[in-house]
């Protein structure tokens, strides 16, 4: 959590912003109303009221999405594309208005300010092409229209401008960079801390009731009583099958579970192990590293529709298809329909209201429902 400022500091702060901004409009104005052409309602004049009126408007309007695309924290918001096209055309109608106007300066501070709000919004390889680009038009400018040639001095300007802004965006990604690997160090550090507590409560509970499970089995085996025997050894499959998934959450907790595609081909295994039949796995795409939250929604998901398989569509085989895109990430379990009648087996999930709510949580939607000959169960992810 980032420390307050002293409302001193904040009050200074606003104040000099003021400021700043009261003498920014008062030098516009006054350079707006001694322009050469000067205002007018027609000709020339006309063209410098006009395009002034529409770089003011543009240049609000790209902050206002500037702002809006920095609330929703994602540079590739539609907001943050609209802030870059509106503020771009800014640019471009400060150039024009210097053309026109090229001995009052107005058409170049403006083309300096939407300068700056692109270059941090753009990608580092674009910024710099914006703001040479922005520079040659400038000087050709000033070549072509004023009788002493381009003004060195505002082209120095311009230059610093351009290298204060880089500077700015670079420093701003790395406080970002910063901020966010603090924030999943604190993230990490509470997640361990939860799953310590599962493991003290939890996992040795479980574990004392398979210890006691198997004692009592062993003695039952003894004394012949078979229909206890298969409930106690129900009851274990069940304990172990606990005491394995709070396992797997556990790793999850900790940020050290298996990779996603090694996690599915263990529960595929499984699959095939419990029930004797086929279950692929196929990941397409190029893998890389995921959230825990998301992995284990992932891995939970493609065990519940496996549970729901074994006890729905007995006799099915199964499929796993996790697929990576751009943005998100695809995991399909499907089946092939069941060949025997339901059986009835205790879920070791939530089944898929349980689904539906984590896959919510993390952004993400789920869909399922039967197909040509099963059942399929699709999970969508941002990752």
């Amino acid at each position: 959590m980032q420390p307050r400022r002293p409302a001193g500091d904040r009050w200074l702060r606003r104040a000099l912003l003021t400021a700043g901004l009261g003498w920014a409009g008062y030098s516009y104005l006054r350079s707006f109303w001694h322009t050469s052409p000067k205002p007018a309602l027609h000709g020339a004049g006309l063209v410098v009221v006009v395009l002034n009126a529409a770089i003011v408007a543009l240049l609000a309007a790209g902050l206002r999405l500037s702002w809006r695309a920095n609330r929703a924290g994602d540079a590739g918001t539609r907001a943050a594309r609209a802030a870059i096209a509106v503020t771009g055309l800014a640019l471009v109608l400060a150039l024009v208005l210097y053309g026109v106007a090229s001995r009052s300066g107005g058409g170049f501070t403006f083309a300096m300010v939407a300068l700056w709000f692109l270059v941090l919004r753009l990608g580092l390889a674009w910024a710099v092409a914006a703001g040479g680009a922005t520079l040659l038009a400038t000087a050709a400018i000033s070549e072509a229209t004023r009788p002493d040639g381009p003004d060195l001095g505002l082209l120095a300007a311009g230059l610093g401008v351009l290298v204060g802004a880089i500077a700015t965006r670079q420093r701003r990604l790395a406080e970002t960079a910063a901020r966010r690997a603090e924030n999943e160090t604190i993230a990490l550090a509470e997640r361990s801390r939860m799953a310590r507590e599962i493991h003290d409560i939890l996992a040795h509970s479980l574990s004392a009731q398979i210890v006691h499970l198997e004692a009592a089995r062993l003695l039952l085996a003894r004394d012949g009583d078979g229909q206890a025997l298969e409930q106690v050894e129900r009851a274990g499959r069940l304990a172990r099958s606990g005491l394995e998934e709070t396992r797997r959450a556990l790793a999850a907790l900790r940020g050290d579970a298996p990779p996603l595609d090694e996690a599915l081909e263990s529960l595929a295994a499984d699959f095939r192990g419990g029930t004797g039949r086929a279950c692929s796995v196929e990941v397409t795409g190029e893998a890389r590293e995921v959230p825990p939250p998301v992995a284990l929604a992932v891995v939970r998901t493609a065990q519940e529709a496996l549970t729901n398989t074994r006890k729905h569509a007995p006799g099915a085989d199964a499929r796993i298809a996790l697929r990576y895109t751009e943005r998100e990430i695809v995991l399909e379990v499907a089946d092939t329909g069941a060949t025997g009648p339901p059986l009835d087996l205790a879920s070791g999930g939530y089944g898929l209201v349980g689904m539906r709510e984590r896959a919510a949580l993390i952004g993400g939607t789920l869909e399922t429902g039967p197909d040509e000959k099963g059942f399929t169960v699709s999970l969508r992810v941002p990752a």
